[in-house]
């Protein structure tokens, strides 16, 4: 999980919110408290002074109950409730008359009148403050539940990112068919939405691309089929050795446009199995199409090959042939070097330095207008490309006038 997540920030904030919303209603209700307190005892003193008054006058109220009910007090008819708030109640200030004796008295959060006239008495509760509490836990439950209401709702909004970041891996890992269309009504609805229409764009140019690269490839094959089969029909040797070779080589380019073109929409899959590295090697040199002369001159291998990699044999074969027809077509001398040392391959040619740096050289169509040499083309594009599908890395140096390759094979090693 991201720490620094928009919804971890969220749910920081609601939750800081939380406890601040019910901070805020505990003080509110304590300070409500004291001053119902306050108010409780000014009509427990209203309600005392003005029978005491009337007694004076020799006037009684006709109902006593219903006297008491004015001031917002009412008796308390359990008996067991009566014993406990005179048993466990705190009296908050008493009041003695000739008539009578008056306490006022707090038991478990509300607040009782006790009148004993000496020969009878009476509890009565006050009914103001209790009124008044169940208005504030009204308006708190309110309050809590449009608080979660809106974290939901944001929460809810929020959520889709978490796919919408899945479905955008998936799609930068290669996988096209994707769909992440929202059907909310919110920026982020609206973001995964267009998103999901440059995907289904980006898919159909994609495979627009591909149509057209193999319809090309596909179309090439017949003429070249053609021209091999007239080529063998010569009668000149030489002529026919030639245009067979001419032919094969074209041949050998449609293959590698066709895994270039793989390679490049991260459409193909590696079958990986263990071969010799010598092995692959000269499939490597073969794929070059040098005569054997040409071969023994310019190609010079020395170390030890008979080790065992676990490799994709045409991808790796493809590698190893652009590398070294690189070094090839970039010497002075028209040789390549081919070392191994243990499991690491080294590959070196004479030539000036390069003039830009080597990350230039690894995009693909370098020409030679950006370089001073003749330019490497699609071929170090390719080279990264198959090295990162089997998790292996192409290293380079300039020493002494050599250029210098290398791959550690220790990776895909066996034996």
């Amino acid at each position: 999980m991201i720490k620094n997540s928009i919804i971890n920030k969220i749910s920081a904030i609601f939750l800081l919110s939380l406890l601040l919303l019910v901070m805020f209603f505990a003080l509110l209700l304590e300070q409500q408290s004291e001053k119902n307190l306050e108010h409780m005892k000014q009509r427990q003193f209203q309600s005392i002074n003005y029978l005491l008054v009337m007694y004076r006058n020799n006037m009684q109220p006709k109902d006593i109950e219903e006297y008491f009910n004015n001031f917002g007090l009412k008796r308390v008819t359990s008996k067991n409730l009566k014993n406990s708030v005179l048993d466990q109640g705190v009296i908050i200030f008493q009041k003695l008359s000739p008539i009578s004796r008056f306490s006022s008295i707090v038991y478990n959060d509300r607040y009782y009148l006790y009148i004993d006239n000496f020969e009878s008495n009476v509890l009565l509760e006050s009914q103001d403050y209790k009124n008044f509490n169940e208005n504030l836990w009204i308006v708190f439950v309110f309050a809590l539940i449009i608080f979660i209401y809106m974290y939901v709702s944001i929460y809810r909004s929020i959520a889709p990112l978490k796919s919408l970041s899945a479905q955008i891996r998936k799609f930068a890992g290669g996988d096209l068919n994707i769909e992440c269309k929202s059907e909310q009504n919110d920026e982020i609805a609206e973001v995964a939405n267009e998103f999901d229409r440059a995907a289904k764009k980006i898919r159909d140019l994609i495979h627009s691309r591909q149509l057209f690269l193999r319809t090309i490839m596909h179309e090439l094959k017949t003429p070249i089929g053609k021209g091999r089969i007239v080529s063998e029909m010569l009668d000149d040797d030489v002529a026919k050795k030639r245009l067979v070779s001419v032919f094969a080589r074209l041949e050998l380019l449609i293959a590698e446009f066709s895994k270039t073109e793989q390679l490049a929409s991260q459409s193909y899959t590696l079958k990986k199995e263990e071969y010799t590295f010598l092995h692959v090697l000269d499939q490597a040199i073969d794929l070059l199409m040098l005569d054997e002369q040409k071969q023994e001159e310019q190609v010079r291998i020395d170390g030890n090959l008979n080790f065992t990699v676990e490799v994709d044999f045409e991808l790796m074969a493809l590698a190893l042939k652009n590398l070294i027809d690189n070094a090839l077509k970039n010497s002075k001398e028209h040789k390549v070097y081919i070392n191994m040392v243990e499991q690491k391959l080294i590959i070196c040619n004479k030539a000036e330095a390069l003039t830009m740096p080597i990350d230039e050289y690894m995009q693909p169509f370098v020409s030679g207008s950006k370089t001073s040499g003749s330019g490497l083309g699609l071929g170090l594009y390719i080279v990264q490309n198959i090295l990162r599908l089997h998790a292996l890395e192409l290293h380079y140096c300039y020493e002494g006038g050599m250029h210098q390759f290398s791959i550690d094979f220790q990776k895909v090693h066996k034996s």
